[in-house]
């Protein structure tokens, strides 16, 4: 006799198995239910009492606000000239160590009185740079190209030097933070003084400065001498008394003596604007860290979670909680014994 095969029946097996899978999932929702069922008891049986050390913490809150004073801050933008940015820096930080240090001879020599530096603190930090538009960008693009053209020029040289080094220098906030608003900023400007007070650049600025004098001095003079050329040119051509030849813009004066007007303007025009560009430095560069902005003191902006009327109710509610799951767990641990 042949053996009789016993008939598979996937679908019925896929059904069950199917079946203990929804059942699983309704179970699995049922529990979910009562969790927050659960829940949703534990807070109807307490809202009196949450309520309530909701309402003391918000109190207790706004009575820190009112009495303890309020943390002020003062921003001072500075922006550091001869290369000085590391050595801003580190003095920024040995001020902040000496601080923390409380170094009564370091502060004695800037009549500061150590009691007063407590809960005072400076930090510095670069500003963030400004997004450039893309016109401005494609327009500087095209100036550096222009400029391309004349890199054998001294003059055009030392202008795309210059201008490297304003790009390059980058502002910088220090933020000096405090309670006493009177000493707070009394301190501060003393504090600005100390990072001015460096001998070496001291005398790096007073030379600094002594050359672009100088160089306005000689810029003058060429100007003036430039002007004497073309004013007696001008004199020249009117009377008609001296021959010319006039060439694709190049005169020529006394036979072989050539005088290119185009020239001499154009070098004046330059002259003139490097004279201004000297006295521009002349007034930034007054100090090694030249003060951009000295700002007024103003309330330090506290985060949201940060403000005692959040704190307080936050550790109130907190210590209700753990309390209540340590109830819970003694019970439960009262029905195992």
């Amino acid at each position: 006799m042949t053996n009789q095969e016993q008939p598979n029946n996937p679908q019925g097996s896929n059904e069950i198995d199917l079946g203990q899978l929804f059942e699983l999932i309704k179970k699995g929702f049922d529990k979910l239910f009562k969790m927050f069922l659960r829940i949703f008891v534990y807070f109807k049986k307490n809202i009196i009492k949450l309520g309530v050390l909701i309402a003391i913490g918000v109190g207790v809150g706004f009575l820190m606000n009112k009495l303890i004073p309020k943390k002020l801050k003062v921003e001072v933008l500075v922006k550091p000239n001869f290369e000085s940015e590391d050595y801003l820096y580190a003095t920024v930080d040995e001020i902040a160590s000496n601080i923390i240090a409380k170094d009564t001879v370091f502060f004695r020599n800037m009549e500061i009185d150590v009691s007063d530096l407590q809960n005072f603190m400076l930090q510095i930090e670069p500003l963030e740079e400004v997004e450039v538009d893309k016109d401005i960008i494609e327009q500087g693009n095209k100036y550096l190209e222009v400029l391309q053209n004349y890199r054998n020029d001294e003059f055009i040289l030392n202008v795309i030097k210059s201008e490297i080094l304003q790009k390059s220098i980058q502002i910088h906030r220090i933020t000096f933070s405090y309670k006493d608003a009177t000493s707070g900023e009394e301190i501060t400007r003393k504090l600005i003084n100390y990072l001015n007070a460096n001998p070496y650049f001291k005398e790096l600025q007073q030379v600094t400065i002594q050359n672009a004098k100088t160089r306005i001095e000689n810029n003058k003079k060429l100007v003036a001498q430039i002007d004497e050329l073309v004013s007696g040119y001008a004199r020249n051509m009117a009377n008609e008394q001296v021959g010319k030849t006039e060439t694709q813009g190049v005169v020529l004066v006394e036979g072989d003596n050539g005088l290119n007007i185009t020239n001499l303007l154009n070098l004046k025009d330059k002259l003139e604007k490097e004279i201004e560009g000297k006295n521009i430095q002349i007034l930034e560069q007054n100090n090694a860290i030249s003060i951009q902005n000295f700002g007024k003191t103003q309330a330090v902006q506290k985060s949201l979670l940060g403000k005692y009327l959040f704190l307080f109710p936050s550790i109130l509610l907190g210590a209700f909680f753990v309390l209540s799951f340590l109830l819970y767990l003694n019970k439960k641990s009262k029905e195992l014994l």
